[in-house]
């Protein structure tokens, strides 16, 4: 059999469509993520609806592209007062003063892995209710 210039071309284009699945499954596979609610397993059900006193000072801050959970994020060991466009101070917590979380969430990525956070809530000085993210990291929680 003679490879003639159609055969060569229907080879091109069966890799070219081989190579193209291949990519959009790689690709699929790197941006993989779930996101799924554990408030109900141990741990973090020991954590949530109960009042909790942090020992020390902390940042409630808002992020543009903070996107898992919420736009704000609770930041341990910080005092610090960002005014940028793209991240804000909005709270500042003095050792202490009280949070509590209703919610635990997991975040499973092909990139990143598996990352845990706890959900609260809390009211701005202006008067607006927020949800927040704390980023939970075993043995080393913040609050009594």
């Amino acid at each position: 059999m003679a490879i003639t210039s159609k055969t060569i071309k229907y080879g091109v284009i069966t890799i070219g469509v081989l190579g193209f699945l291949f990519i959009t499954v790689v690709l699929a596979f790197i941006l993989y993520e779930s996101k799924k609610d554990i408030s109900n397993e141990e741990p973090y059900v020991s954590f949530l609806n109960k009042p909790h006193q942090l020992k020390t000072v902390s940042t409630l801050r808002w992020h543009k592209d903070n996107l898992r959970f919420s736009h704000y994020s609770l930041e341990v060991n910080d005092d610090s007062n960002y005014n940028d466009e793209d991240v804000k101070s909005v709270k500042q917590y003095q050792p202490g003063d009280v949070i509590t979380f209703h919610a635990a969430k997991s975040y499973f990525s092909n990139h990143v892995g598996e990352s845990y956070y706890l959900i609260g809530r809390d009211t701005l000085e202006t008067g607006e209710v927020v949800e927040f993210q704390y980023y939970y990291t075993p043995n080393t929680l913040p609050f009594n």
